[in-house]
């Protein structure tokens, strides 16, 4: 009978075990913050290119780009305000 009640119980903690869920840590605010704001740190050992020279800037390229997202947010916000304007100058 004894031999029966220790096997039942060493099958219970077995199978217990198996399906115990893995240890987690509570959760915490302030660490998930701190690893929220490491994943945007560069790698610790990051080092800067030493063989090679940083390449040029392009301003050229820059002020073209600029140049023309200006002209759409011109016409983006100029286009709204204009059409009260031209319907009052239509002849219809």
């Amino acid at each position: 009978m004894s031999s029966q009640i220790l096997a039942r119980a060493a099958f219970r903690s077995a199978t217990a075990a198996s399906r115990a869920p893995a240890a987690r840590r509570q959760f915490s605010v302030i660490n998930s913050l701190r690893s929220f704001a490491r994943s945007f740190e560069p790698h610790p050992f990051e080092r800067l290119p030493v063989a090679n020279n940083a390449q040029a800037a392009d301003w050229g390229r820059q002020v073209k780009r600029i140049a023309q997202q200006g002209v759409l947010c011109v016409l983006f916000f100029v286009s709204p305000l204009s059409d009260h304007w031209l319907g009052e100058r239509s002849i219809c």
